[in-house]
């Protein structure tokens, strides 16, 4: 998988601006230009402007640019200040028009000595789990997310991800996970969060957020962190994938990465580091630093119960509180299959179960190569569901998603493997049970399951088996193949 580039570090945002000659200097003179520190310019027209706030503190300054100028994300009780007209509240979003040739702006927050806040991570596009855990956040001045916010990084994964966050009018502040930034998810991030890696103050606590999704922390980045915190009376970083995995699955930073960080948090004296990546809680303190994984704002978990973090800071420190979200999530009774003529079938569960099934032992590599998924796998081939609509021909393209929105793509010796495929690959079903256990009691399910004779489709086999532009032409690993919650399965005919 091709690494994106990491993202700038600064929370300073520079628009793009027009250029004229002085008359008779032929010297360059900036006609229109703004810049904001401490938020980062999401979009510019001709006459509008978006600023997303990454602190309780903003200035932008404006040359030239006359409009509507809109803060999104704004901490709660900001007020702006620099301008004469009148400003516009809406929830989290503060808006005035701006008239003249030189202007500058001020968000500025009333910051409480004592006060609350949000962590959590993954949700993972499980945005109804996500929407009752963001019922807990009253009373908190903003929320930490800790990446993984949508399974692959799609607009409209977002899209959903950011209508869900509407519930709420306190600002929310992000940093990108290793789903966020698949297929290009990275520019999709920045385009609406602004910097992968900032910083801002709050009460005397610097946040520090530094972009670990592609599983690293480099040297660069670790020496950004120490500037940023340097001077800090108290320190707080945060970032998507955590140095140590309580659960022994080593999903961690790469090596170099971990010690880079434990060593950087001891000699710098860090109060605490929030880390998702993991879909469990776990708490624990080294020297005087305090180590939270919270990962289970939505997606499967690894261990326990999905739950946010409320963290209280007072002149004492900080201390938390664990809060477990109770949810029951919607059961699609059915999977719809769509044939490429268009006629179409929803197969209920007990359907499925009364269809011939197939089952065997598997498992996954995933991108980090580590095995996941292993168990017994029961269900209906793909193919049989396909038979169903019409079928599929070579050339068709083949499309399964789930729930959430996450798709993959497939050709058709997948669905109807020869004997070279069916070695490496063996049959592909959507899979009802897993070990004894049926979907909907089994929460990844209806899902994707392949079934190699030797029980493994690793990450070479997934290779092997994906046609130009799909599966691990587009993202190195088999375990992304597994659609959970396979609702929609749609075929198209060959263009």
């Amino acid at each position: 998988m091709e690494m994106r580039e990491k993202r700038t570090w600064t929370v300073i945002a520079v628009a793009a601006s027009a250029v004229v000659i002085l008359a008779g200097l032929g010297l360059p003179m900036l006609r229109e230009s703004v810049e904001a520190v401490g938020g980062d310019i999401l979009s510019q027209t001709s006459d509008t402007l978006t600023v997303r706030c990454l602190g309780p503190e903003v200035a932008l300054t404006l040359n030239g640019f006359e409009g509507e100028v809109t803060f999104t994300n704004c901490f709660p009780n900001s007020t702006l200040s620099g301008n004469d007209d009148p400003a516009t509240m809406n929830g989290s979003n503060i808006s005035c028009t701006v008239q003249g040739p030189e202007t500058e702006l001020r968000i500025s927050a009333q910051v409480k000595e004592s006060f609350k806040f949000a962590v959590m991570g993954d949700s993972q596009g499980q945005n109804g789990i996500l929407a009752e855990a963001l019922e807990h956040v009253d009373g908190c001045e903003f929320v930490l997310h800790l990446g993984d916010m949508t399974p692959s990084g799609q607009p409209s994964e977002f899209d959903a991800f950011e209508s869900t966050l509407r519930a709420i009018t306190i600002p929310v502040l992000t940093t990108p996970g290793n789903h966020d930034v698949k297929l290009d998810g990275g520019d999709e991030y920045t385009s609406r969060f602004g910097s992968s890696a900032y910083s801002f103050e709050y009460s005397g606590i610097r946040f520090a957020s530094v972009d670990s999704s592609d599983q690293m922390i480099d040297e660069d980045e670790i020496e950004w962190l120490r500037e940023t915190l340097t001077g800090a009376e108290r320190k707080v970083v945060v970032t998507h994938m955590p140095s140590y995995d309580p659960f022994g699955d080593n999903h961690t930073l790469d090596a170099a990465s971990c010690d880079r960080v434990r060593q950087f948090v001891l000699e710098e004296d860090v109060d605490a580091v929030f880390t998702g990546h993991i879909h469990a809680f776990n708490y624990m303190q080294v020297e005087s630093t305090d180590l939270i994984i919270t990962g289970g704002a939505g997606g499967t978990l690894v261990d326990g119960v999905h739950h946010i973090v409320i963290v209280t800071v007072d002149e004492t420190g900080f201390s938390y509180e664990k809060v477990d979200i109770e949810y029951a999530p919607p059961v699609s009774p059915y999977v719809h299959v769509i044939g490429k003529d268009g006629s179409t079938l929803d197969i209920t569960y007990e359907d499925l179960m009364l269809m011939t099934l197939r089952e065997n032992d598997s498992s996954y590599e995933n991108l980090y190569g580590n095995i996941a998924g292993q168990g017994h796998y029961r269900g209906v081939l793909v193919r049989d569901l396909l038979e169903l609509v019409g079928g599929m021909a070579e050339g068709d393209l083949l499309t399964i998603a789930a729930a959430d929105g996450y798709l993959q793509e497939f050709g058709f010796l997948n669905a109807y493997p020869d004997a070279t495929w069916l070695n490496l690959q063996g049959e592909m079903i959507v899979s009802i049970e897993l070990d004894g256990v049926l979907a909907p009691t089994w929460t990844e399910g209806p899902r994707i399951a392949m079934l190699p004779e030797d029980g493994l489709y690793s990450n070479s086999d997934c290779e092997l088996t994906s046609y130009e532009g799909q599966g691990y032409s587009v993202y190195e690993s088999a375990g992304a193949r597994w659609v959970k919650n396979t609702f929609t399965i749609t075929v198209e005919a060959a263009a």
